[in-house]
C-alpha cells in the first residue's frame, strides 16, 4: 500500500497526516477539455482546450484508523487547501469531503500540480 500524505501550506503544529492509501484510491482521470456540437451537415464540431489538473478529483481510501482518521477529519476542518503527496507527484489541492467508516475516504480537488 503507498503512503499518501497530506500537509498544511501554513504553520500547523499537527498539520501532517500520512495515510496508508488502499489500491482502491483514484488518483483522477487524465482528460482533456473538450465538447462536441453536432453540425447540420450532419458531421461535428470538437472545441479543444487543453489539459488541466485542476480537472481531476483524487479518492484517497484507507482502512478505518481511529488516529488518521481523527487527523484528517482535524485538517478537513482547520484547512481549506493542503498540499497532497502521493508517488504520482505533488498537488496544492482543495479539500471537498472526508467520510470516516470501515473504509474512510477524502476527496481532493487539485487546483495546480507541484512536482
Amino acid at each position: 500500500m503507498p503512503n499518501v500524505t497530506i500537509s498544511a501550506t501554513t504553520y500547523d503544529p499537527s498539520g501532517a497526516v500520512t495515510i496508508k492509501a488502499l489500491p482502491s484510491s483514484d488518483y483522477g482521470t487524465t482528460a482533456r477539455r473538450m465538447n462536441r456540437i453536432a453540425t447540420l451537415d450532419g458531421g461535428s464540431v470538437t472545441n479543444d482546450f487543453g489539459f488541466s489538473e485542476a480537472d481531476k478529483v483524487i479518492r484517497i481510501d484507507w482502512q478505518q484508523d481511529r488516529a488518521t482518521d481523527e487527523a484528517v477529519e482535524r485538517m478537513v476542518q482547520l484547512h481549506s487547501r493542503v498540499y497532497l503527496s502521493t508517488n504520482r507527484g505533488m498537488w496544492l489541492a482543495a479539500v471537498e469531503s472526508f467520510r470516516p467508516g470501515n473504509t474512510s475516504q477524502l476527496n481532493l480537488l487539485p487546483v495546480e500540480k507541484l512536482a
